[in-house]
């Protein structure tokens, strides 16, 4: 047996990092984790309310942490669900960085860079897309106001290259009793 074969076979570094499991700053999202029954309140571009509705919200932890995949779910006034909107999110340590994806149950895929940071007890989401109209919009998100039962969330929208920002959804989440 030759000198090459008798030793043990390199791990290259990214398969290392994940063998060594999720880093501390996967568990910046932990606070999603479980079911949360949801009041939203959706915004016209003059900042008058369109429409209030309620929702269900559920996330979970996916491979020993480093993932969270959570489902968001609009509700009718008669309580059936009328849309879904799943999210993977993983935080990537070479960018330093939350890296997720989503998509919308029955909807056409939206081409979108999602990016978030933990900073000052608040998670922000930034997102790049492309419209249906095929402009560009950018949305800010924000988780604030974090608490072991409740925390809400924040969406504001340009479609001018960050120039101008309009409010687009304000919700409670209150986690769900069993």
């Amino acid at each position: 047996m030759t000198e090459q074969a008798k030793q043990a076979p390199q791990i290259p570094p990214e398969v290392l990092r994940y063998l060594n499991g999720a880093p501390p700053e996967s568990r910046q999202f932990d606070f999603l984790i479980g079911d949360w029954n949801v009041a939203s309140t959706r915004y016209h571009a003059d900042g008058s309310v369109l429409m209030q509705y309620n929702a269900r919200w559920s996330a979970k932890h996916l491979n020993g942490g480093s993932m969270i995949v959570d489902d968001f779910q609009m509700l009718a006034p008669t309580g059936q669900e009328v849309s879904s909107y799943v999210t993977l999110r993983t935080y990537c340590e070479s960018t330093g960085r939350w890296e997720m994806a989503g998509l919308s149950a029955l909807q056409p895929a939206v081409n979108a860079e999602w990016y978030g940071q933990w900073q000052d007890g608040e998670m922000r989401v930034d997102v790049v897309g492309a419209a249906p109209d095929g402009g560009i919009y950018r949305n800010r998100i924000l988780f604030f106001n974090i608490q072991e039962s409740s925390f809400e969330w924040e969406s504001n929208i340009s479609r001018d290259d960050g120039v101008t920002w309009l409010g687009a959804v304000l919700m409670l989440a209150t986690r769900a009793m069993l």
